[in-house]
This record gives C-alpha cells, sequence and structure tokens, in this order.
C-alpha cells in the first residue's frame, strides 16, 4: 500500500490526493506539502471534494444511524440505502466513465463503489445485543442529567 507522501503513514479513512495523484493521509499533510500543486482550477475538484466528504461521513456515522433505529424507531435500514443512492446518482456520470478521465474521475468512482459496497454492509447489520445494551445506558443516563 503507498504511504503518505507527508507523514509517511498509511492512508485510512481520510485518505485524499491530488490532481497528480500524489497520495496524502489526510487535509493536513495535503496542505503540509510544500509542492503541491493547484487542485482548485481542476473541473473536477468540487465533486471530488463532495463524494470524499459523504464517504468519510458515511463511515463515521452509519453504524450510529443504524443503533437510532433500535433505540428511537428511525431512520430504517432502506432508508440510509436510498439516501446513499440518491449520492450515488449524484456522481452517476462518474460512475458511467468508471474513473477514466483522470485522477480525481478514479477517485471519486473509486468512493462511489465504496459506498456501494456500504450499502451491502447496511443490508446485511445485525444489531449487536451487548452494544445495544451499553447504548441504552447511555442514553438512560443522558435523560437523568436533564
Amino acid at each position: 500500500m503507498k504511504r503518505c507522501k507527508v507523514c509517511r503513514r498509511k492512508p485510512k479513512l481520510e485518505r485524499r490526493v491530488s490532481c497528480e495523484g500524489i497520495l496524502f493521509c489526510s487535509d493536513d499533510c495535503y496542505e503540509d506539502y510544500e509542492n503541491s500543486p493547484n487542485d482548485f482550477n481542476h473541473p473536477y475538484i468540487d465533486d471530488y471534494e463532495a463524494v470524499r466528504f459523504e464517504y468519510i461521513e458515511w463511515m463515521r456515522d452509519y453504524e450510529d444511524e443504524l443503533y437510532n433505529y433500535w433505540l428511537y424507531g428511525a431512520p430504517k435500514k432502506e432508508e440510509l440505502i436510498e439516501d446513499i443512492d440518491s449520492i450515488i446518482e449524484d456522481f452517476d456520470d462518474y460512475y458511467r466513465l468508471e474513473g477514466t478521465d483522470g485522477v480525481f474521475s478514479q477517485e471519486i468512482y473509486h468512493y462511489l463503489l465504496l459506498l456501494e459496497d456500504l450499502q451491502k454492509v447496511i443490508a446485511n447489520w445485525e444489531v449487536d445485543g451487548k452494544e445495544l445494551k451499553k447504548r441504552r445506558k447511555q442514553l438512560a443516563r443522558k435523560r437523568m442529567e436533564v
């Protein structure tokens, strides 16, 4: 696996690339890189930033959203899957290109495939009884504090 150009760590969830295909582990390393190209003039930069942001947010929150169904009754798995579908539809042009139009096109397509994989994870997700019990206790504590 490639490593961050600045800190040499393996990129994880917050990875990003430049228009030249240089890999960074985070926005901080991207900004710290002295020879960074001017990506802000690239025609796909806004779409890349948007789909990257969506993916990061979904990965951080999807499990909480699924447990919220058990705690509060919403949202349901189907709603979450539909929400991801709408994101994929927003970037349909890149999906059809299959990443063949440069670095950002490739990255956007990569994120769309990851979002499709997340849909499968959500569809197959099952509640963990211990985790649900822990979250119910946390909810009860919050209610007692108010």
